[in-house]
């Protein structure tokens, strides 16, 4: 059976799609549309999240207690492996741009991204190579740690095949970042309304910009790396396992990539941000121009940082001396952005929605994170902490205390715009002061563990570490169990909350001008 397309062509029409699958689910399998898109990156990442949530408790479990036996070493190394790599990739950045597919074409006033097909193509890509991570287990998950150091990842050390199936998921998700960047960069530049300059847009498209150009020079070091390290494993080459700097230089190519992942994931959820706090303080954004310019800044220095995480690697000590100073200037840019937006709410009426009690508790965790972070620049106090549950808190204030809870500001702030109705305020509150509260018991004792090495499986009650331990893992379960009246919220508000109307939050950017949710084009 053939049909007309609408560019003239006569096309043929696949019947054995339209008798194997019921029009619903047809619809969400082979749509291109941008909106249904994102709404699909937002479903898988928030399944990729429980999934990886899932294992942190497992392992917080496993800690509770000196001598717990919950998990073996092995099985735990590759809990704490798999959920590392899922946060990281799987649901950091795929959850922001879930946002990014359904609101930047709104926001810029385009019908579409550029290349749609290009862009369901990289949300299968995403999608499988997730699958592909989980399945792992099946043939012995990753269990070397998330950042995959060699020669752990050579195959007399790790002889499962799982480790290579895990390479293959990498190459996939990142040949789908890879699609999904150059949609964004061409959509931003090129498919935008008449008049919406560049300097017009909103800080997210914005935020989403300059996180795409990281991506796009970032992942290629990375993909380069995995494709060698599969390589070394399938065919027996020598690359990262050679007893001639192999190792070393896994570190390099891998961190070279690595901190500015870190901003990669961090940009989007300050861009919601930005977005979510002058709605509700009813003020522009002081100073938006510096923040963007911040932004850029901190983009370019991130490059040259990489080093501080090789500072117990015998690098030189010209090379000690740089790094430490560029890690130190980093902070920079943060700073002008943090001040940015605390200047916003001073002397602002602020209207305390769940959206912004979430973009409110970002900026405190992360001025923690940020903080603590800069201790790390030095190269004494590196050597003390590298490796232990310091470097552990100063890293998930920044993961999850920044970014989850501005992304989830964002899914609070653009639910009513996503859906056409409105969630349960009331729930959502609690689950912020719950969320935050456990966030902080889970993370905090952390930092007062101090020297316990990080990815040991257990411990001697003569370590004294066993009462933190048990207040993170209560922290860990509070959290954990807080996220549950997320997904509740969520789901019996889709189906039954009340009408939202357009703009709800008398919102300013173009989103909030189309109805609720936005019609299918």
């Amino acid at each position: 059976m053939s049909q007309i397309s609408r560019i003239g062509m006569v096309v043929q029409s696949d019947p054995m799609s339209q008798d194997i699958f019921p029009p619903r689910v047809r619809r969400w399998l082979f749509t291109t549309n941008h909106k249904e898109v994102g709404i699909l990156y937002l479903v898988t990442s928030l399944f990729f999240f429980v999934a990886a949530g899932l294992l942190a408790l497992t392992m917080r479990t496993q800690l509770s207690v000196p001598n717990n036996n919950v998990l073996t070493e092995t099985l735990y190394n590759q809990f704490v492996t798999v959920h590392g790599l899922l946060m990281i990739f799987w649901v950091l950045s795929p959850f922001a741009f879930g946002f990014a597919n359904y609101i930047i074409p709104l926001q810029i006033g385009a019908r579409d991204l550029a290349f749609p097909r290009l862009n369901a193509m990289s949300y299968w890509f995403y999608l499988f190579s997730g699958v592909a991570i989980i399945m792992s287990f099946i043939f012995g998950a990753p269990d070397l740690g998330w950042t995959l150091y060699s020669p752990q990842t050579a195959f007399q050390f790790t002889p499962t095949i799982g480790l290579n199936v895990g390479a293959a998921a990498l190459i996939l998700i990142t040949v789908s970042i890879t699609m999904s960047s150059v949609n964004f960069l061409v959509t931003m530049f090129k498919v935008r309304a008449p008049g919406m300059k560049l300097r017009n847009m909103p800080v997210f498209p914005w935020a989403i910009l300059v996180t795409i150009f990281m991506m796009l020079y970032a992942f290629p070091s990375f993909l380069a790396a995995v494709l060698l390290l599969y390589v070394d494993r399938a065919f027996g080459t020598f690359y990262f396992s050679s007893i001639q700097g192999g190792a070393l230089l896994w570190d390099n190519v891998f961190w070279f990539f690595g901190h500015p992942e870190v901003y990669i994931v961090l940009f989007p959820a300050i861009g919601v941000i930005a977005d979510v706090i002058p709605t509700f303080t009813r003020r522009p954004l002081y100073g938006s121009k510096y923040v963007i310019g911040s932004m850029i800044a901190a983009a370019v220095i991130s490059f040259i940082v990489w080093g501080h995480h090789m500072f117990v690697t015998g690098i030189g000590l010209t090379s000690t001396k740089l790094y430490t100073v560029t890690t130190i200037a980093v902070s920079l840019p943060f700073d002008v952005m943090v001040i940015a937006m605390i200047e916003t709410l001073i002397k602002a009426r602020v209207k305390l929605k769940a959206a912004a009690l979430f973009a409110l508790g970002a900026i405190a965790l992360f001025v923690i994170g940020g903080i603590t972070g800069v201790y790390l620049a030095s190269v004494a106090l590196d050597h003390a902490l590298r490796g232990t549950y310091f470097v552990v808190a100063h890293f998930h204030y920044i993961m999850v205390g920044a970014s989850i809870m501005g992304l989830i500001a964002g899914l609070y702030y653009w639910f009513p715009k996503l859906t056409g109705r409105m969630y349960n305020e009331t729930i959502a509150k609690i689950h912020f002061v719950v969320s935050f509260i456990g966030f902080n018991i889970l993370y905090f004792p952390m930092f007062l563990l101090l020297d316990m090495p990080r990815r040991i499986q257990t411990y001697a009650p003569d370590t004294g570490w066993g009462p933190l331990n048990s207040l993170a893992t209560l922290g860990g379960f509070i959290f954990g169990g807080a996220q549950v009246l997320l997904f509740l919220n969520l789901f019996l508000s889709q189906r039954r909350g009340a009408p939202s109307g357009p703009n709800p939050w008398d919102g300013w950017t173009l989103e909030w001008s189309l109805p609720s949710p936005v019609p299918a084009h």
